[in-house]
């Protein structure tokens, strides 16, 4: 089986037709790349802001994260309408972090799920005949209950959980996306050597996976039953170390852009396991958190974003060095917030924050030094 194409619904007018990773992938790498910095500032005293936690998880995932997401899934837009999506996302984030009232920032924030629903997730639904693909459409209209969930917990109509819906909502769709793309990428280059990768999307481990991330999710978003999603959490984590160990990642070490795949769905495995420890054998939360955020996230978006701008600019897939600079530095990145959760410390913060802004900055380097050879 091969990896999901976006889906996105196709122009009703002659416009010419343009996909938005040109815009929203650069976008998203600036954004993360100083939104960190100014988090550490407002967290010193530096900056009096007042940004909250539940602020700063949003922004990483339903702002940077979902950004990222519109970029691979928004293929066949009208430069318009690729405007427009960018427009909304940038409100969102400026409305955020801009403190305007919550009357005012509630609709813009929610303007750019939405759209990317109405977009992405809605065709998934119309086309999708497999019931493995139909997941992908309800997840996209998921990031909308989050939005919402985040605002109700702003107003004080429900209480903050112990586990961010929107970091899990990301870490589900890297567990079933990347599971679908990652493999498909290592079977081409397994091929290109003459070696034939048997076990790929492999059915059962991934409906292991996608049922326990669902039970997690369910669990976090409502509060009940803590034991069961952290259960649904180590499920979800086990079944991707079992799908990556079968997909040979030690053969392709030496291919960088191979590689950063599987590291970053490594870290995705291992920050699942982390969240369900979290509640079952008392591991600080803020591990699995970051592991998911800053290993799984950060990895998997720059390698995605460089991979697919490559494919969509009719270039060679090799990473640039600059590319591979990128993930290392994220990788380094990952080690030092992890350490910073055993041994807080303002200088292991900034190290990492360093290490990720650096690496963002890399990444969209690259992303912006591409030549646009694509057809669109």
């Amino acid at each position: 089986m091969h990896a999901p194409a976006p889906v996105t619904s196709a122009p009703i007018t002659s416009a010419p037709i343009t996909s938005a990773h040109r815009l929203m992938y650069p976008a998203a790498a600036l954004y993360a790349a100083l939104a960190v910095p100014l988090w550490l500032a407002a967290v010193g005293g530096l900056l009096p802001v007042g940004w909250s936690p539940a602020l700063h998880a949003h922004e990483m995932t339903l702002g940077y994260a979902l950004a990222v997401v519109g970029g691979f899934l928004m293929t066949r837009l009208s430069r318009r309408m690729v405007a427009v999506a960018f427009l909304c996302w940038l409100a969102g984030r400026l409305a955020l972090l801009g403190g305007l009232p919550a009357v005012v920032a509630l609709p813009v924030g929610i303007a750019y799920p939405l759209l990317l629903f109405v977009v992405a997730g809605l065709p998934f639904l119309r086309t999708s005949r497999s019931g493995h693909n139909a997941v992908f459409g309800p997840l996209i209209g998921a990031f909308l209950v989050a939005e919402a969930l985040f605002w109700a917990s702003e107003f004080g109509l429900v209480s903050a959980g112990r586990m961010p819906v929107g970091l899990l909502l990301i870490a589900t769709l890297l567990l079933t996306m990347g599971g679908r793309v990652i493999p498909a990428a290592t079977a081409g280059a397994l091929r290109r050597r003459g070696i034939t990768l048997a076990q790929r999307v492999q059915p059962r481990l991934e409906a292991m996976g996608v049922a326990g991330a669902v039970l997690c999710l369910l669990s976090a978003a409502t509060g009940l039953l803590p034991p069961l999603g952290a259960a649904g959490a180590a499920m979800a984590g086990a079944s991707a170390l079992l799908r990556l160990a079968r997909w040979k990642p030690l053969l392709l070490l030496g291919q960088p852009e191979i590689a950063s795949l599987h590291l970053g769905y490594f870290c995705l495995g291992i920050g699942w396991l982390m969240m369900g420890f979290a509640e079952l054998a008392g591991l600080p939360a803020a591990a699995g958190w970051h592991m998911l955020g800053v290993g799984a996230l950060g990895i998997l978006a720059s390698a995605m974003m460089i991979r697919t701008t490559l494919q969509r600019e009719a270039e060679p897939e090799r990473f640039p060095p600059a590319a591979t600079a990128a993930v290392a530095l994220m990788a380094t990145a990952t080690a030092l917030r992890l350490a910073a959760v055993w041994w807080p410390s303002m200088a292991l913060l900034a190290a990492a924050g360093a290490f990720w802004t650096l690496s963002q900055f890399l990444t969209a380097a690259v992303l912006l030094t591409r030549p646009r050879r694509g057809k669109r």
